[in-house]
């Protein structure tokens, strides 16, 4: 696993490094948001951060940040299984974007369901359930993510063959491993991220500026260790030593 982990950084050092314009679609995605919850005062206070954090604006740019974030599944991907590298994540091979978009569907529709389903729950008078609810739906989509990493893996380089079912039954009871593996791999990033923001909070403006932007730059990076992972489950899944760009046995460049 601890080998495991290592290339997981040390591949998305490389793809930060190798593919600085896609790397900066998260980092974008990221400091527009930041930009749209200073002006809604969310970083004035805790209490401030509490009230505006159902706010609109915030809510629909979130959707834009989990697409950059998917997104950057497809580019990672390509990066690090297929021979071209930079040039083959930069290629838009239309075999793999459709298959893709399925993917990226998938991916927006649970976002619209853990953004807006609280409200829902309220709005139909289950707001007394809505916090065991969100709880359960955070657990299950990532067992899910787990479950499904060959197939967004495969769909990002191309491969028809692994498709949603399959790609639970690979995984199987290995979801165990790569839930501890995706722990040990996230964590630490998202310490990061939020411990950021909560510094930003009643920083004064320019030093609170400074730091959103060095938050930015760290969901970029976090979105390629996201991706990263996703890569290693999957290898792993069809067992190691197979490549994932077809539907035939051959090892990987």
């Amino acid at each position: 696993m601890m080998k495991a982990y290592g290339g997981v950084y040390a591949g998305a050092w490389r793809y930060m490094l190798a593919c600085p314009l896609l790397f900066a679609v998260p980092v974008l995605a990221e400091f527009v948001q930041h930009v749209i919850e200073m002006r809604i005062g969310m970083y004035d206070s805790l209490a401030a951060a509490q009230a505006v954090e159902m706010n609109g604006a915030r809510l629909g740019w979130g959707l834009v940040k989990a697409l950059s974030i998917t997104l950057a599944t497809f580019w990672v991907a390509r990066f690090l299984i297929l021979r071209g590298g930079a040039a083959e994540a930069r290629r838009a091979d239309p075999v793999a974007v459709r298959l893709f978009s399925w993917v990226v569907l998938w991916s927006l529709g649970l976002t619209v369901a853990m953004l807006w389903g609280g409200g829902w729950m309220h709005a139909i008078g289950l707001g007394a359930y809505a916090m065991a609810a969100g709880i359960a739906a955070f657990a299950l989509t990532f067992a899910l993510g787990i479950l499904l990493a060959p197939w967004k893996v495969g769909a990002a380089l191309g491969n028809e063959e692994l498709g949603f079912v399959r790609s639970i039954g690979l995984v199987g009871w290995g979801a165990w491993w790569g839930m501890i593996f995706s722990l040990l791999t996230l964590l630490p990033m998202l310490i990061v991220h939020y411990g950021l923001s909560f510094l930003a909070m009643g920083s004064p403006e320019g030093g609170a500026w400074a730091i959103l932007a060095l938050d930015a730059l760290v969901v970029g990076y976090l979105a390629a260790v996201i991706a990263a992972t996703d890569v290693a489950i999957a290898r792993r899944a069809v067992g190691g030593q197979y490549a994932l760009d077809s539907g035939t046995v051959r090892r990987p460049a």
